[in-house]
């Protein structure tokens, strides 16, 4: 006999039966815990799986009126705690996907979820619902501070569908903002829906926060979607809730019109490419324009770089958690394409001395000049998950044309990142004069210069690299980096001015991040210390919160690690390098 004719049928006007149903979906093993898949709209790559209560009494009702009728005995948070106690028998999902469950914000301290919370895999999302009122933010924020300790991120449910969502977007500078159903509902019939999505799609990707659309039912809801580039996106047209761990159907593919760079459509990418260049009024929103329309052709992360002062910067970029900055000609594939002003092609990255190998998955990348007349002005790289696609070189070279062509039209005063915060680090690290304070003094004066929360001063010497000082909240993980992991975070800016996060929140990682990354740091800055041409060690500067950083920002950054180098060099008391 099944479990469900076992169970009890509900009668919610009779406050004792309904009070027996609530006690037995509390019984351990009753309620079941489905997933549906969170997926990336560009190539439909399955990221996450939001886990969702099934409760098996008749007559069946969806988990939101089983948990208004148990608020209304009292027992909700008990209900609550049950439901996240099925997802606990879910374990980890596969391949390191992210798991999303929802949580009220009253349950946070609940005694029996911060228990649960050691029973739930690390890649853990806690999605915030807005079905209770939050009076006192500064006491959410307390009561979130376990969660977020354990490298838990945070999800705010039905953005848009009421004032509660999006003060909590504001208060609690979220990962992730999930649009309300109802915003995603006939979104290719009505422009109002449209242009309320392409709004929240603008803050989110100017505070560092992906976007995930629930509820799309449609293939025509799912390409206006990508058009407006939401992030990720779930609903019955990609899979349908089930048991772990269900697939993404095909249908979700039937209607795409995305252009594959194996060939062009025929409603000419090119065009649609230049008309959208056509719109960009600095370099920033021309190179972003091109990153994204490659990024949405699948498995692909492109970059965008431009000469600045003598050396590359990346002014956009897709699909990297970090970004490789400050680049000269000799650095990496992308330097020498600028250096040289010819195209580079590495089918197999694993055969080419020049690839800087930080990605773990790449397979191949390719990187063209942005060519005013003969002159390199940059270079439009893509690294690649996958083989690259026959005739990719000519659409790149096509494409990086296009960039070149609107970049020379425009009247580019793109505002350089305030120095004023600079320049008062600058004064505080020339006084640091005593040796037994020096570390701590130097990473506190340039975390506190930038709009970071933590800081560590990586300090080289004859033995390897040592973790000389920390501080902030992400202390305690920067303090637990492993000689292999200070090594690998060193190895990343050898030949380069900074390596930093771009905002994308699922993007991937650099090798030597991944346990930052995983302790709760949503932002890191790497930047190199060099003195008189011998490196004396790193800074690493993280965020315990999403943020938007840009290279006009890190630039002021890299100049006060300089001046760190300095004071370090001129110490004769902290245990210094080798010359080499």
């Amino acid at each position: 006999m099944s479990l469900r004719t076992e169970l009890l049928v509900v009668e919610p006007d009779n406050p004792i039966a309904l009070r027996g149903a609530v006690e037995q979906l509390c019984e351990p093993g009753v309620i079941e815990a489905f997933v549906q898949p969170v997926v990336r709209p560009a190539d439909q790559v399955i990221v996450g799986y939001e886990a969702l209560a099934r409760m098996p009494l008749e007559p069946l009702h969806p988990p939101d009126w089983w948990l208004a009728r148990a608020g209304e005995i009292g027992m909700r948070s008990h209900l609550e705690v049950a439901c996240l106690s099925a997802a606990t028998d879910l374990g980890p999902a596969p391949e390191e996907r992210l798991l999303f469950v929802n949580l009220s914000p009253s349950l946070l301290a609940n005694p029996s979820a911060l228990r649960l919370l050691e029973q739930l895999p690390d890649r853990l999302v806690i999605e915030l619902t807005e079905q209770e009122a939050v009076e006192d933010y500064d006491t959410l924020r307390r009561d979130l501070a376990p969660w977020l300790s354990r490298g838990v991120r945070i999800a705010i449910d039905d953005t848009g569908a009421g004032y509660s969502s999006l003060r909590h977007v504001i208060e609690l500078t979220p990962d992730f903002l999930k649009l309300d159903r109802e915003l995603v509902r006939d979104l290719d019939h009505d422009r109002n829906r449209r242009a309320l999505v392409s709004a929240v799609v603008a803050f989110a990707a100017e505070v560092g926060t992906s976007v995930i659309a629930e509820g799309v039912e449609s293939a025509d809801e799912l390409e206006v979607l990508r058009d407006a580039e939401v992030d990720l996106v779930q609903g019955y047209l990609l899979a349908r809730p089930g048991p772990a761990w269900p697939v993404v159907t095909d249908a979700a593919a039937a209607k795409s019109d995305v252009v594959r760079l194996s060939g062009v459509a025929p409603n000419a990418p090119e065009a649609r490419l230049a008309e959208a260049l056509g719109r960009a009024t600095d370099s920033r929103q021309a190179c972003s324009v091109v990153v994204e329309y490659l990024f949405r052709q699948g498995q692909l992360m492109p970059s965008a770089y431009l000469e600045r002062h003598g050396e590359l910067r990346c002014i956009a970029q897709r699909g990297l958690w970090q970004i490789l900055d400050g680049m000269s000609g000799s650095a990496g594939i992308t330097g020498r394409t600028w250096k040289y002003g010819q195209p580079i092609v590495v089918p197999d990255v694993a055969s080419n001395p020049d690839y800087l190998e930080a990605i773990p998955g790449v397979v191949s990348e390719i990187c063209v000049p942005i060519l005013a007349g003969d002159v390199a002005i940059g270079a439009l790289n893509v690294e690649s998950l996958i083989p690259l696609p026959a005739g990719m070189l000519r659409q790149l070279e096509t494409i990086a044309s296009l960039l070149a062509d609107r970049l020379q039209m425009i009247d580019d005063h793109l505002e350089e990142a305030s120095w004023d915060s600079t320049v008062q680090a600058s004064i505080a690290i020339s006084g640091v004069t005593d040796a037994r304070s020096m570390p701590g003094r130097l990473i506190r004066s340039i975390r506190d210069a930038s709009r970071m929360d933590s800081g560590a001063l990586i300090v080289d010497s004859a033995q390897g690299p040592s973790l000389a000082a920390a501080v902030g909240p992400l202390e305690g993980g920067l303090f637990s980096l492993t000689r292999a992991e200070l090594f690998s975070l060193s190895a990343l800016v050898n030949d380069i001015r900074s390596c930093y996060t771009g905002g994308d929140a699922l993007g991937r990682g650099f090798v030597g991040t991944a346990s930052l990354r995983d302790g709760g740091a949503r932002v890191v800055v790497v930047l190199p210390l060099w003195a008189q041409r011998t490196r004396l060690g790193s800074v690493v500067l993280a965020h315990s919160r999403p943020l938007q950083l840009s290279g006009e920002e890190v630039r002021p950054l890299e100049t006060l690690a300089d001046h760190v180098a300095s004071a370090l060099a001129s110490s004769t008391h902290v245990d210094l390098p080798l010359k080499r």
